[in-house]
């Protein structure tokens, strides 16, 4: 076997092998038929499917049964993401006077969730995500999934908590949701 075949081997074995650590990287970008053509999946996102709570209208008008506060932080790969101000605040489903907020929104960029409804009702930190028209729950959150490489951890008050999207907001809890590397 001459050199340049020799080497030709060992490019194609370095990219098949490069393409195995992207696939586990990046959660399964491939599907797990067997067959030559495997096919690139889309990642899918539990934002295409909201909980119909996202779809709820408020105001401070109103009479307001539940009108709680609970803290979120967001890390990814060690860095800290920004939850957005005036998240879930005249969107294009809450912006008729009277009605502007959905059941979970911010006012500034802190974190801080406020849980507003009508009615008592359970609300699932899910809600949130839905109205804020991302991913998350126990497969990833944003655009990362959990993958032999990563791993997603969420913790209220320090303990963790593998409710993920279900889990339930309660008055002055700290919720950390971190997405990182496996050790």
């Amino acid at each position: 076997m001459d050199s340049t075949k020799i080497w030709s081997v060992i490019t194609i074995v370095s990219l098949a092998a490069l393409l195995v650590l992207v696939g586990q990287e990046y959660g399964g970008l491939f599907d797990n038929d067997e067959s030559e053509t495997a096919e690139v999946i889309p990642l899918t996102s539990t934002a295409d499917d909201p909980d119909p709570l996202s779809l709820d209208c408020v105001t401070h008008d109103e009479n307001i049964e539940r009108h709680d506060h609970s803290n979120l932080s967001i890390y990814v790969n060690g860095e800290e993401r920004q939850i957005p101000e005036n998240l879930g605040i005249n969107t294009e489903i809450c912006n008729q006077v009277g009605g502007n907020m959905h059941t979970v929104h911010t006012h500034d960029a802190t974190g801080k969730l406020h849980i507003e409804t009508e009615a008592n009702v359970d609300m699932p930190i899910g809600v949130f995500f839905d109205i804020w028209g991302v991913h998350f729950n126990e497969t990833g959150i944003f655009d990362y999934r959990v993958s032999n490489t990563h791993e997603l951890i969420m913790t209220v008050d320090g303990i963790a908590n593998y409710d993920f999207d279900d889990y339930l907001l309660v008055d002055g809890k700290e919720i950390a949701i971190i997405f990182q590397a496996r050790n």
